[in-house]
């Protein structure tokens, strides 16, 4: 039998998945949509869009592939403003500190600005307990950087877990060959992240951990 190698780096996504932000992107969304003719996310219509794929989403939106890039400088530009109203979900930081007792090595993959996550997590205390931080990351895809961040680790797929909240963190680990543990709180609905193939859905932090302990650590 070959030697089962170990979990030793644990990645998460930023936004949705350790940081409460749905609100402040969903009003900084629409603040754009109006001044630039997008359809708004409302009350109606947000549910049905969260279980939707990104591209599907634009284009009830209103939003082409093209507008992106433009969309997403402005969001960015606005939410740097908004940071010091975003916290963490209800037992992250606590789940940050066991996996590093643990001797986990603890990362961020986003397509947020690596500045952005770096002033949260300073505000909070807890910048020097992530290894290395990888901001802006394509808005419609993560499989690449993903790959990057491995080779440069020298990280075998055994050795990496990733946590995020969407679809296409989702596809990304697929891709990548990768586990990944989803989490049910985040951007995207459920419907959507068993239709693009999760197979560990969790519902609090500490769940994250109760995976973990499945897997073989150091």
């Amino acid at each position: 039998m070959g030697v089962t190698r170990m979990v030793t780096d644990v990645v998460f996504d930023f936004d949705g998945t350790l940081v409460d932000s749905r609100a402040l992107v969903l009003r900084l969304y629409n603040e754009i949509a109006r001044r630039r003719g997008f359809s708004l996310l409302t009350a109606s219509n947000l549910e049905e869009m969260r279980g939707l794929p990104l591209l599907e989403r634009g284009r009830r939106l209103g939003v082409s592939p093209f507008h992106v890039p433009g969309l997403v400088g402005e969001f960015l530009q606005n939410y740097r403003k908004e940071l010091s109203g975003l916290g963490f979900y209800e037992g992250i930081p606590e789940l940050l500190s066991e996996l590093r007792a643990r001797g986990l090595r603890l990362s961020i993959l986003s397509s947020n600005e690596e500045s952005n996550i770096r002033d949260v997590l300073r505000r909070h205390g807890v910048e020097d307990w992530v290894a290395g931080i990888q901001g802006g990351s394509r808005v419609f895809g993560k499989a690449r950087p993903l790959r990057a961040l491995m080779k440069r680790r020298g990280l075998s797929r055994e050795q990496l877990v990733y946590i995020g909240d969407e679809r296409r963190d989702v596809e990304a680990c697929r891709q990548v060959g990768v586990r990944m543990i989803a989490v049910s709180w985040g951007f995207d609905a459920l419907s959507a992240l068993r239709e693009a193939g999760a197979e560990v859905i969790v519902d609090s932090p500490a769940r994250i951990l109760e995976f973990l302990e499945r897997a073989p650590v150091p």
